[in-house]
C-alpha cells in the first residue's frame, strides 16, 4: 500500500478537518522537558499545524492544577487556552498495569480525572504523583477497561508494538484477547507507536476491527518531537462525544488519515542487541558479520532468526548479549494475514522537517541552532509544518529551498533512503551529498 499525497486527498480536506495529537507528556512526567507546559505546547502547536492535543498525564494532581490555571472549557470535554491560542485540549493519560503494559485513555473532563485519581489512590494505597504522569497500578487490563468505561472514558493499548511496556512485545501477547479477555471487543482503539504504520499492523487480522491512532508521545515541546505523529479527522462540532465516537469507529469515514513518522525512523523498528544496542540488518549477500552499529544476517535466515530470538536461543555475535525483536520482526512473528485492509484510512509516512534539515546540513542534532533558525524561516514563509509536508506544491517548496523540496517530493513518493532505527536509536535519512 502506497501513501497517496495527491490532489484527490488534498481536496478531501474539508474546512472542518483537524490535526490531533492525543498522546504527550507534561513537565511533571519522568524524562520530560521542564518546558512541557501549556504556554509552550500551545505556542509550538500553531507552527506545526496541530488543532487538538491530548493533555497527557491527567491523573497527576499538579498537572491538573496547571491545566486549570491556563485552560477553560470550550465545549463538552474540550478545553481552550485562556490566552486565546488556537489549539484545543482533550483530557488524556497513560497507565501502566500489573504486567507492565501501557494503556492510553481519554476522560470526559478534568473533574472526572479528580475522581478517578482519588479512587485509585484509595484502592491501591498509592501516591498518584509518585511515577510522574504515568501511574503504575497493580491492576489487570480487563479491570482497567471496565473502570475507564464506567468513568465515561475510552481506552486502548499505547504504542502497541514497541519492545518495552507494550501489549505485543516479544514473549508477551499475540492478540488483544489474550490480554484484555472478555473486554477485548470493547477496546476503543490501538495506538501504533513510532516504529509501525497501518500496513504493518494490518498483518494481524484481529486488528482490522479497531481504529488505529498515531500520536507523538512527545516529552518535549520541540519541532520534530511534538506532532511527529497525529490523526487527521473530520469533525463538524469539536466536543468530547464527537471525538471519541470517531475513534470508536462510529463513523469511520471521519478519520481521513493517520499521519506518522516513517516507521524506519522509529527507534525500535529493527531488532537489536539488548546489551551493545547494535541493530540487525538483513542482506541478501552480507559482506561482513558486524560493524560499529550493525549486525548483518543473511535475508534467508530471517524467519529462523526471529524464532531463535523469541526463544532466547540466539545471542549477539559481538558481545554475547541477548538479541531482542524490534517492531518489524515482532509483527512478522505474529502476523496472521498477507491481505490488504482496503477499509483502512490512508497512512501518510512523514519525516519531520527538522530531521530533513539536519540531514541537508549534515548536522547530527535536530536541535542545533542552524536547524532551528532554518525551521523558523521556512514555516514563517511557507506555512505550518503539516502544510509544507502534506499539501504545499512541491514547486513552491523547491523555489524556497531546493533540497527541502526534493526531499519532501521523495517522501511523498515513498522513495527515501533510510538507515533503519532500533535499540533506542532513531533511524536516519540518507540523502545524497550535494
Amino acid at each position: 500500500m502506497s501513501i497517496a499525497f495527491n490532489e484527490t486527498d488534498t481536496e478531501s480536506r474539508v474546512d472542518s478537518s483537524i490535526f490531533a495529537d492525543f498522546h504527550i507528556h507534561s513537565c511533571f512526567s519522568y524524562a520530560t522537558s521542564k518546558n512541557m507546559t501549556i504556554p509552550m505546547i500551545s505556542k509550538l502547536s500553531d507552527t506545526i499545524g496541530l488543532n487538538l492535543i491530548g493533555t497527557g498525564d491527567i491523573l497527576h494532581s499538579k498537572w491538573r492544577e496547571h491545566l486549570r490555571e491556563y485552560l477553560k472549557v470550550h465545549e463538552e470535554g474540550i478545553y481552550e487556552c485562556k490566552e486565546k491560542q488556537k489549539v484545543m485540549f482533550i483530557p488524556t493519560g497513560e497507565i501502566e498495569d500489573e504486567e507492565s503494559i501501557h494503556h492510553l485513555f481519554f476522560l470526559p473532563d478534568i473533574e472526572t480525572a479528580d475522581e478517578l485519581s482519588l479512587m485509585f489512590e484509595r484502592r491501591y494505597n498509592i501516591d498518584m504523583n509518585k511515577y510522574g504522569g504515568r501511574p503504575i497500578l497493580q491492576i489487570n487490563a480487563e479491570e482497567l477497561v471496565e473502570i475507564i468505561h464506567d468513568s465515561g472514558g475510552i481506552i486502548g493499548p499505547a504504542h502497541a508494538f514497541t519492545p518495552f511496556k507494550a501489549i505485543f512485545r516479544s514473549n508477551r501477547y499475540s492478540s488483544l484477547r489474550e490480554c484484555y479477555g472478555d473486554q477485548a471487543s470493547k477496546i476503543d482503539f490501538v495506538e501504533l507507536g513510532l516504529s509501525a504504520n497501518s500496513q504493518m499492523a494490518d498483518q494481524i487480522s484481529e486488528l482490522w476491527n479497531y481504529t488505529y491512532i498515531t500520536n507523538s508521545d512527545s516529552h518535549s515541546p520541540n519541532p520534530g518531537k511534538m506532532g511527529r505523529e497525529c490523526n487527521l479527522i473530520e469533525i463538524d462540532s469539536l466536543n468530547y462525544s464527537n471525538v471519541t465516537n470517531i475513534l470508536r469507529r462510529k463513523d469511520l469515514k471521519k478519520i481521513i488519515a493517520n499521519v506518522g513518522l516513517e516507521p524506519r525512523l522509529g527507534k525500535y523498528h529493527s531488532s537489536f542487541c539488548f546489551k551493545c544496542r547494535r541493530r540487525i540488518i538483513y542482506d541478501e549477500e552480507p559482506k561482513m558479520a558486524f560493524n560499529q552499529n550493525f549486525i548483518f544476517f543473511d535475508l534467508q535466515v530471517q524467519e529462523e532468526l526471529i524464532e531463535d530470538i523469541t526463544s532466547k536461543k540466539k545471542r549477539c555475535p559481538v558481545c554475547n548479549g541477548l538479541l531482542k525483536l524490534g517492531v518489524k520482526d515482532r509483527i512478522n512473528s505474529i502476523a496472521t494475514t498477507k491481505k490488504e485492509n482496503r477499509n483502512r484510512p490512508n497512512y501518510w509516512n512523514i519525516v519531520p522537517i527538522p530531521e530533513i534539515l539536519a540531514e541537508i546540513f549534515k548536522i547530527k542534532s535536530t536541535s542545533a541552532k542552524k536547524v532551528k533558525m532554518a525551521y523558523k524561516e521556512i514555516t514563517s514563509e511557507l506555512g505550518s509544518e503539516y502544510e509544507i509536508l502534506l499539501e504545499k506544491p512541491i514547486s513552491e517548496i523547491k523555489s524556497f529551498n531546493l533540497s527541502l523540496g526534493a526531499t519532501i517530493e521523495k517522501m511523498r513518493e515513498n522513495k527515501l533512503e533510510i538507515i533503519e532505527g532500533g535499540g533506542g536509536i532513531y533511524g536516519k535519512l540518507n540523502l545524497p551529498v550535494n
